[in-house]
């Protein structure tokens, strides 16, 4: 019996870039292949305004997150989530989550806005993102003692190339009963590019030179044994007859550690409705052979001692708030 694959979520950060008519081609295709979640957040420019354009939050379950890069206090989560659901033009969302920590704020106060929130009926289900596991264990426990929503789903940055979450993070998450959605599942594209690419840095998308996340993701990823990984990735891909990319993300929803039945999910983006229709239909192949499955589940041991940890905790976290 083939395994039956994580969930898929549609990843909006990138809609606002896009015309209105590509922006909808890409919900169609989403209704087509049968995902119903929508992933969004305060900071994705124009994300939430181009959502409400589309009449998206008629047919679609919302998501969205807290402010991220201000310090979340009390204020600043009631003012985010208000602001947000302005943008969106409506009264709740399915999902809130917590977007990044703030060392700067007890989490006891920014909790207290989480609960507010909820009380007034603005969304459903609380979730975190980018947390280490004694901070949703202290989360868990500081909402269970106040008799309020629980945290029900995280989410984190989980791909081939970076897998340290799954011995320490994962079995606190099935213990809590707690799902997880994976963002960067083809690791922001570094899956996908060749070595020539990402060493000179030249056509390479979000990677190449003078590009604002250029920093992150090379601060991230660009190390010799990740390099070479990119290498390996591409035989596998090659000698599976499929693209990179497919590789990634029937790797990721079907071989992972994600399990449907934990409600887990796989966050997928697309900078164009071709792109989408492309991942959406080789998730829809199933599982990978054995034996490649195999192969790219195995270069995790070569990598692991370089790969980061997440967005956050392997780059954001040394940036200045605002």
């Amino acid at each position: 019996m083939a395994k039956s694959g994580a969930k898929i979520v549609f990843g909006t950060a990138a809609i606002a870039r896009l015309s209105l008519e590509e922006g909808k081609a890409m919900l169609q295709i989403c209704e087509k292949h049968g995902v119903k979640e929508l992933d969004t957040a305060y900071v994705y420019p124009g994300s939430e305004e181009t959502l409400n354009k589309l009449g998206a939050t008629k047919e679609f379950i919302l998501q969205t997150k807290a402010p991220l890069g201000s310090k979340l206090t009390q204020e600043t989560v009631l003012d985010g989530m208000k602001t947000s659901l302005e943008r969106l033009g409506v009264d709740s969302v399915d999902l809130l989550y917590l977007h990044a920590p703030d060392p700067t704020t007890p989490v006891e106060e920014t909790l207290v806005a989480v609960r507010e929130l909820y009380s007034a009926g603005k969304f459903k289900r609380f979730g975190l993102s980018n947390f280490l596991p004694e901070d949703v264990q202290k989360i868990y426990d500081i909402q269970s003692k106040a008799g309020s929503v629980l945290p029900s789903v995280f989410q984190g940055n989980y791909n081939a190339v970076s897998r340290h979450i799954e011995t320490d993070l994962f079995p606190l998450l099935h213990k809590l009963k707690i799902s997880f959605y994976a963002y960067s599942p083809i690791a922001g594209g570094f899956l996908v590019k060749n070595t020539a690419q990402l060493r000179v840095k030249d056509d390479a998308g979000r990677w190449g030179s003078g590009n604002p996340i250029a920093d992150m993701y090379t601060t991230m990823y660009g190390k010799e044994t990740l390099y070479q990984a990119v290498d390996e990735w591409a035989e596998i891909a090659k000698d599976a007859g499929i693209s990179k990319a497919a590789l990634a993300y029937r790797w990721i929803t079907y071989h992972s550690a994600l399990k449907a039945e934990y409600g887990d999910a796989v966050i997928v983006g697309a900078s164009k409705s071709a792109q989408l229709e492309e991942t959406l239909k080789a998730v829809d192949d199933g599982p990978l052979d054995e034996k490649i499955a195999k192969r790219a589940s195995d270069i995790w041991e070569k990598v692991k001692d370089d790969a980061p940890l997440d967005n956050y905790h392997s780059y954001m976290k040394e940036q200045p708030l605002s």
